[in-house]
């Protein structure tokens, strides 16, 4: 098992002895950078042995250990404790207590070591040549003042990166390996403090080392922005166990994600989209998270615009996809290391859909705040967008937003289901491109819905009339191509012919919430999303069951998504299918039966309720990770009718079966902080508000 642990985008990654191999992906991450690759605790050359490993918090843990048989010590006579905790490196106290009636005479030994490699190096997701690290640039290693103290650096033509590790006690230094000979007399205790504080800048020259006591203020300012989150957290008060608890891990978890925004103020953030690997900002993932948590937390939502914003495209870049007014996909800060293929060059353009959302995001954020001056800020950045959808988000005229791949890297599929085997026909045959996704008409269509509602309040009824003549327009258009009457659904999308690809997916359920569909095909649309063959129990899978190209273990094709559920119940909602949404509801809660942690996961397996008693595990699913967490906040939402898209439509509220009563305390309507309660009296649900 592994255990992770993080500060903004600061993060380390070990096994449970708390120990990093050295040649496994593990390590202390900073800014895309992986400055400490190996860190090994030994007893006389002999690893420890684990008795119980775990976070204690987002950004502590600790590990309980014993000691293997050494010729001077017996097996289990000593008590090893290892705690520690990351901000901008990472702080460890290593306590050994001798639980023995004897003395106990050992050598404690660390082996540390750098490789200042990039993230994605790590994880062997570009082609990285043995020892190219080492050819880029020149490493650099010297012992400081007094022999307690070590730099490692790391310096190349862009950039510069050093790592600072400093002990508590003068150790003996040789090859990497830092030893201390140790007596403990019966009942003695040891103690050690070891720091590494990471440091790093583009541009290499300048000095950057920091003080130690820097690695404790960053901490401290972070643990004070993640407690007042916390504090501030509507209350939610329910009969239901499940919920209250799958609750308060996901507020713990929305806190956890919380970095500073690139070029922010101080007390602004943004949702990274994950931990471990994507403590950054992303553009769909960040989005529609903060949409999950709008009417929880809505200063995420304007942090994480801001940060688009200001990141926006300003030309035509091909390799990074860039264009004029596209928000970004990802943003990532580090340059590579030696790697000559890279998948990628960032920040990163290459999505479909973000820029929609942000327009999405900017008027839900109007909707529930009531905060038009924020609109007004926005406006030039929202005007962009609006003209990146018309003049390259449509690439041939015909009226629908569509993607190809403009480079040789990055992703060949831009909308959500980005693995490039998500795209198939009814057949299994996957689609050519350019390729018009059903969900992104969706987000377009509800993006000019929005902005309309915004620029008449900003003074400007022609652009808003211009806005919600193009998403009538648009409509038509979707019910005339995307409309398949021989399944009575949706068509997953168009692919470079026009031709729809025919698969049945959840991607419709999508432009339920978008508010796309029209009303009398949403009966339909709501049926086949709740048939035996898309949804399993647990949620609506990804794929069909009865599709050529369903694999239940598969990432994007068959697999069930929180997040995508959370977005269809919106939508079921905003239709009026309260039962339907009641009912995915119900199965991700049942899914949290399973996991002790009541943290949902980024995925699961597509295996259904008629073949399993319990959820399948999807084996490298991030947990935890954004938009899952946002799931519970936004079913919240959509339960008391609160949702912005679900007050767009005829909704009303809902429990989910087995629930009786649900109270929630200062959530953000219309610009105001309200209380909800929700009660079920016989077969209804009754509601109250007040302030």
């Amino acid at each position: 098992m592994r255990i992770t642990i993080n500060t903004d985008d600061a993060f380390l990654i070990s096994d449970e002895l708390g120990d990093l191999p050295g040649d496994s992906e593990l390590g202390l991450f900073a800014a895309d950078t992986r400055f400490l690759s190996t860190y090994k605790l030994t007893l006389d050359g002999t690893s420890p042995l684990v008795l119980s490993a775990r976070a204690t918090e987002s950004y502590a843990a600790a590990h309980f250990l014993t000691n293997s048989a050494t010729p001077h010590v017996t097996r289990g006579q000593l008590g090893i404790v290892r705690r520690r905790s990351v901000s901008a490196g990472m702080r460890e106290d290593i306590e050994i207590t001798n639980y023995g009636t004897s003395a106990a005479s050992f050598t404690l030994e660390l082996r540390v070591d750098v490789d200042f490699c990039h993230l994605f190096d790590a994880k062997h997701e570009a082609y990285v040549p043995a020892g190219a690290s080492g050819r880029s640039g020149t490493f650099g290693f010297r012992a400081l003042k007094g022999g307690r103290g070590f730099l490692f650096t790391f310096a190349d033509a862009v950039r510069a990166r050093e790592l600072r590790f400093e002990l508590s006690r003068t150790p003996e230094v040789e090859n990497g390996v830092y030893r201390f000979p140790i007596v403990l007399g019966p009942h003695e205790h040891w103690q050690l403090t070891a720091q590494f504080l990471a440091g790093g800048q583009l541009a290499p020259g300048a000095a950057i080392t920091q003080p130690a006591h820097a690695h404790e203020a960053l901490a401290e300012r972070h643990r004070r922005y993640r407690e007042r989150l916390v504090e501030n957290a509507p209350v939610l008060e329910t009969d239901s166990l499940i919920l209250q608890r799958a609750y308060a891990q996901s507020v713990q978890d929305f806190a956890a994600l919380q970095i500073a925004a690139e070029t922010g103020a101080d007390d602004e953030f943004i949702i990274a989209a994950g931990i471990p690997w994507f403590m950054t900002l992303f553009g769909r993932d960040s989005l529609i998270t903060a949409y999950q948590a709008l009417t929880f937390f809505p200063e995420a939502a304007r942090g994480t615009l801001r940060a688009l914003a200001r990141l926006q495209g300003t030309r035509i870049d091909p390799l990074r996809e860039e264009e004029p007014g596209k928000i970004l996909h990802e943003y990532r800060s580090a340059h590579f290391t030696g790697t000559p293929d890279t998948p990628a060059h960032f920040p990163y353009y290459g999505t479909i859909d973000a820029t929609p959302l942000f327009l999405v995001l900017l008027a839900a954020v109007c909707d529930v705040t009531h905060d038009y001056a924020f609109a007004r800020e926005l406006r030039e950045p929202a005007l962009r967008a609006l003209d990146w959808m018309d003049r390259y988000g449509d690439r041939d005229g015909d009226g629908y937003i569509e993607y190809m791949r403009s480079g040789g890297a990055g992703l060949e599929n831009q909308g959500w289901k980005d693995s490039a085997d998500s795209l198939r026909r009814r057949d299994g045959t996957l689609a050519n491109p350019p390729i018009a996704l059903a969900e992104v008409q969706g987000y377009a269509y509800a993006a000019r819905m929005g902005m309309a509602g915004i620029f008449e309040r900003l003074g400007e009824p022609e652009r808003a009339e211009r806005l919600r003549q193009r998403a009538g327009t648009l409509r038509e258009q979707f019910e005339r191509d995307f409309w398949m009457p021989e399944y009575g659904y949706y068509a997953f999308a168009l692919d470079g012919e026009k031709r729809r690809v025919d698969s049945i997916s959840s991607n419709p359920g999508h432009t339920l919430w978008s508010g796309l569909v029209a009303p009398e095909r949403a009966r339909l649309t709501a049926a086949r999303l709740m048939s035996p063959d898309l949804f399993s129990g647990w949620g609506v899978r990804t794929l069909a069951k009865s599709e050529a190209g369903y694999n239940p273990i598969s990432y994007h094709n068959g697999s069930v998504w929180p997040h995508d559920n959370s977005l269809i119940a919106a939508g079921l909602a905003r239709y009026g299918d309260l039962d339907a949404a009641a009912r995915i509801s119900g199965g991700l809660l049942r899914a949290l039966e399973y996991a002790p942690d009541y943290r949902l996961p980024e995925l699961f397996a597509g295996y259904g309720l008629d073949e399993t008693p319990f959820p399948v595990e999807y084996p490298t699913a991030s947990r935890p990770q954004a938009w899952a967490a946002g799931s519970i906040l936004l079913l919240l939402a959509t339960m008391a009718g609160i949702d912005p898209s679900a007050r767009a439509g005829s909704s009303g509220v809902f429990l989910p079966p087995d629930t009786q009563r649900v109270t929630l305390r200062g959530l953000w309507r219309e610009g105001r902080r309200i209380n909800v309660e929700l009660r079920r009296s016989g077969d209804a649900v009754v509601s109250r508000e007040w302030e």
